[in-house]
């Protein structure tokens, strides 16, 4: 498949990009096309608005969401074909005002992507928590209940459009090709605070 020539079970990788004091990382989403796309570059560029969306009340206001690819599943090196990446220059702020200090970016917020089989998926966020979003539980940090309150109401209030009706967020794995493609029933906010160095896979994408 190609970015030109979209079809209904489709999946492609959508690639968010932050910057923040010189540091850059990316998050990661899989996406299945839910029908056959007539203009594909439109439905791309509603889908990159769309996930920027999501993560913009997320992340503190001095965060700047830089950029978003999208890529077919399949590694476009194999052969190269130019028609299975496009690259959406973005630029825009984060909104998340807070009023406390923000936490180092290896402190990260924790989103479960759940599915009805299976084992869940995550999210990792950085640059998104300050301290006062944070406490401690048997010695072991974890997320206020009004941080779990106010991330998960962001959440859910960017659920209620959602993707719209192009495509919904999977759960995709299998080389080259996804041989198993779990729909995300819903993103829950976890009380767990995960701890990732910053030079730690997760974070590094190949734009």
């Amino acid at each position: 498949m190609t970015l030109t020539n979209i079809r209904q079970g489709d999946v492609l990788t959508v690639r968010v990009f932050k910057q923040f004091a010189g540091y850059s990382w990316a998050n990661n989403y899989e996406v299945e096309a839910l029908q056959d796309l007539s203009n594909p570059v439109v439905s791309l560029e509603a889908l990159v608005t769309r996930i920027a969306n999501l993560e913009r009340p997320l992340h503190i206001s001095s965060v700047i969401i830089d950029r978003a690819t999208v890529s077919t599943y399949v590694p476009d090196s194999l052969p190269y074909n130019p028609n299975t990446l496009a690259t959406f220059p973005l630029s825009i702020l984060a909104t998340r005002t807070i009023t406390s200090g923000a936490l180092p970016l290896e402190i990260c917020l924790f989103v479960r992507r759940s599915v009805n089989f299976g084992r869940d998926g995550r999210l990792l966020y950085r640059g998104v928590l300050s301290e006062a979003d944070v406490t401690e539980l048997g010695l072991r940090a974890v997320l206020t209940n009004n941080a779990i309150s106010a991330f998960q109401g962001i959440i859910n209030s960017w659920a209620s459009t959602g993707l719209g009706n192009d495509f919904r967020f999977v759960l995709a794995s299998g080389l080259p090709i996804p041989t198993s493609v779990r729909p995300v029933t819903a993103l829950q906010v976890s009380e767990r605070v995960v701890i990732k160095k910053f030079n730690n896979r997760y974070f590094r994408r190949t734009p």
